[in-house]
């Protein structure tokens, strides 16, 4: 038997610690407390830790910029009495003659004592040509050292600016530059030497670093670096051995970069630069532009020290770790007690929940505490009660449901149309059994015989089909000579979600043959009767022409009422022709062409004039001025015309008036028929366009008629894709308008069908 490995042994206890926490909620509960309460101290030791030093380094960091504002303050203070001590010499009484004479004693014997009076530690007064007249040196001993060598003016470049600006009154300019004799940084400020409107000559007013660095370091409390010539550091009050050579190798350690120095000196505040160790001492540098005025000199950098924020913060560590020890053992021992009143309620509440799982709804929990779990027990012991009134409720509803879709079933089954419900995916569900009898020999008829829609028309190319014809409110359709009308109608719930489309499915085939028949019947009776009524009209038209001195009064107004109702007869015949027509192919078959719309109403006009004048009607007609063409079946449309130029002049009484008015707009050309006649009732309006509907009343002869032409009309109108309108009022007259969509022609198009409607 093999020992077990060190990996299975750490296996085998954590698959335990993971039964222990699957099954135990005590384990839950107190484990991840537990691990949560040592993150929390250790988090929270880290963080107040890291706030303390934060809070000191923020401290070093604000000692630091204030440090900066103080240097510049104080090199603004110096900058004062360098102004102050240059004007004094500047304007000394007879020093500009002097200096414009080129009397170097005479400048000496005038600016030397004004310069030992001061303080100055460097003087240096220039000419107009920028040659030096006197340079006065400050010892180390008190004492004033002239200087005769000559002084390269041309290193400073505020004398050059002073003396090319050429004004007296310009400001001061201020720079850092080295003197060549004593080898010494200076802090220069030169001011301009006036006379008559004209510069003459400039004073310079120098102060040495060696002076200022320590004036700087005792002002801020902070040590000071100066940077000059692109990052090289000029002088700083660190203190450093005094060979020369390991001077200058510590001034260049403390240098910076050109293009740091570039950064800073462009800078308008203190930025906070690197940790730097110095004397094997760490320290914090705060780097800032040296400005006085308009001018930048250089930059300089004031620098702390940053132990001890590295001590404060392990001194700070240590005792916060102790203190979130010692809390994180109690917040332990609180939590495992806590846990404990927790657990127990919870394990009755679970041990209730299962036996409710297992069907025992009279099962309770029992508890009655005022905290939250007691409060989760009472609802729980409430939704179990109301639980178990649901369920009773839920068994009786569910066998009504039963009993209700048993009586549905009942009645589809019972129906003799077929119901079908097509669901949102667009799958046929047939519902009954005479559904599925009707598909069954629809299918059978496909074979032989392709399915169509009766109400389509073949001629009129230019209709939109519906994607899905089944899904329209009334259809019919035909697969070999069976006919299947359709009803369907969107299911949808209360709140508007669409459950599916139901169908119903009529076999109408013995109806279909029914109308055909009778069409067929309306048809055939109607052609014959035009033959006897052709020959009563022309002998009754002949005896009118050819015998007008054999017949009398009476004899002729008999035979003019035998051609007025043989004409009446004749309209009502071809009215019923075209009604057939219409009826059999549920559409009119139109043969179009592009027509003059107003010459095709003025056609008409003029061949009812006549008639209207015989009636005693004031007869007018207003075209547009503008030509506009329309796609028709001249034949059809010309009727449709005549339809409603026959009723204003058949209901409207002797005296009165009817009008034509063509006009054109927004692409549509529009034709008011208007008249003074009896007008319609609302209540008739609403029937007036049904077949066989005659507004009630009329006995009048010439009014009779069989109520089509009105509906065949609005046919045409609208197989012509127009509309017609009707705007009437009882005892004032009615007005139809006719609604047409203009052709869109050329101007040669439309010419030509001028000059066809001309010729």
């Amino acid at each position: 038997m093999t020992p077990a490995t060190p990996s299975a042994k750490s296996s085998g206890w954590q698959k335990r610690l993971g039964r222990l926490l699957a099954l135990n909620i005590r384990a839950k509960i107190i484990l991840p407390y537990l691990i949560l309460t040592l993150v929390v101290a250790i988090v929270g030791t880290y963080v107040v830790t890291s706030l303390v030093a934060s809070s000191l380094d923020e401290r070093l960091t604000n000692q630091l910029l204030e440090a900066g504002r103080v240097v510049s303050d104080s090199l603004a203070r110096r900058e004062i009495a360098h102004v102050e001590a240059a004007r004094v010499v500047a304007y000394t009484r007879g020093l500009a003659d002097a200096v414009s004479a080129g009397d170097r004693d005479g400048v000496t014997r005038l600016a030397q004592p004004a310069a030992a009076g001061l303080g100055v530690e460097c003087l240096i007064v220039v000419n107009a040509e920028g040659h030096d007249m006197l340079q006065v040196l400050k010892q180390t001993d008190g004492s004033y050292q002239i200087v005769k060598s000559q002084f390269d003016t041309a290193k400073l470049w505020m004398v050059q600016a002073l003396l090319k600006a050429s004004d007296p009154n310009t400001p001061p300019r201020r720079g850092l530059g080295l003197h060549p004799i004593n080898r010494r940084y200076y802090y220069f400020t030169a001011l301009p030497i006036g006379l008559d409107d004209k510069v003459i000559g400039v004073v310079i007013v120098g102060t040495s670093l060696n002076t200022l660095l320590p004036y700087f370091k005792s002002t801020s409390v902070a040590d000071v670096v100066l940077y000059l010539d692109e990052g090289r550091a000029i002088g700083t009050t660190f203190s450093f051995p005094e060979d020369a050579d390991d001077t200058i190798a510590a001034l260049d350690g403390l240098s910076i970069s050109p293009d740091l120095y570039e950064k800073n000196l462009d800078n308008t505040e203190s930025t906070l630069g690197e940790n730097v160790r110095i004397h094997n001492r760490w320290y914090r540098l705060a780097r800032s532009p040296l400005r006085v005025g308009q001018d930048t000199v250089g930059v300089f950098a004031v620098a702390l020290p940053s132990n001890f924020i590295i001590s404060a913060g392990v001194t700070s560590r240590n005792t916060y770790a102790l203190l979130f020890t010692i809390a994180t053992a109690c917040v332990i021992v609180i939590g495992y007690l806590i846990a404990q009143r927790i657990t127990r309620p919870l394990d009755r509440l679970v041990r209730t929940s299962q036996a409710v799982a297992e069907g025992d709804l009279e099962r309770r929990t029992g508890l009655g505490s005022a905290d939250e779990i007691g409060t989760l027990a009472i609802t729980f012991d409430e939704m179990t009660g109301r639980l178990a009134d649901r369920t009773r409720a839920l068994e009786k509803l569910l066998q009504d449901y039963k009993e209700a879709a048993g009586r549905l079933t009942a009645i589809l089954a019972s129906m003799s149309e077929g119901v079908i419900l097509e669901d949102p995916k667009g799958d046929l569900i047939p519902l009954n059994a005479a559904a599925e009898a009707i598909l069954a020999e629809l299918a059978a008829d496909f074979r032989t015989s392709p399915l169509r829609e009766l109400t389509e028309d073949k001629s009129d190319q230019s209709l939109v089909l519906q994607p899905n014809p089944w899904l329209l409110e009334h259809r019919r359709f035909q697969v070999g000579k069976k006919v299947i009308s359709t009803y369907s109608i969107a299911v949808r719930t209360d709140d508007g979600q669409r459950l599916g489309t139901v169908m119903v499915l009529r076999d109408v085939t013995v109806e279909v043959e029914a109308e055909q028949l009778k069409d067929a019947f309306i048809a055939h009776v109607s052609h014959e009767l035009r033959t006897p009524l052709t020959a009563v009209k022309g002998y009754s038209e002949l005896l009118l022409a050819g015998s007008a001195a054999t017949l009398n009064n009476q004899q002729r107004s008999f035979l003019q009422t035998i051609n007025q109702h043989t004409n009446n007869l004749i309209g009502m015949i071809n009215g019923l022709l075209d009604f057939s027509e219409m009826e059999a192919k549920g559409r009119l078959g139109l043969q179009r062409r592009p027509v003059l719309f107003s010459s095709l109403v003025q056609e008409i006009a003029g061949e009812w004039r006549g008639p209207m004048e015989d009636k005693g009607l004031v007869f007018q007609v207003e075209t547009s001025p503008d030509p506009t063409c329309v796609e028709a079946d001249v034949r059809r449309l010309r009727w449709a015309i005549i339809n409603l130029v026959r009723n204003a002049w058949q209901y409207t009484p002797e005296g009165g008036q009817v009008k034509l008015q063509v006009s054109a707009r927004n692409g549509q050309v529009i034709l008011d028929i208007s008249d003074t006649g009896i007008g319609i009732s609302a209540k008739d309006q609403q029937q007036l366009f049904k077949r066989f509907y005659r507004v009630g009343g009329d006995s009048n002869d010439e009014s009779r008629g069989l109520g089509l032409g009105l509906y065949v009309t609005k046919a045409i109108v609208e197989a012509h894709g127009g509309e017609i309108h009707v705007v009437s009022q009882e005892g004032v007259g009615s007005t139809f308008s006719l609604v047409l969509p203009a052709l869109q022609t050329h101007q040669d198009e439309k010419d030509a069908v001028i000059r066809a409607a001309a010729d």
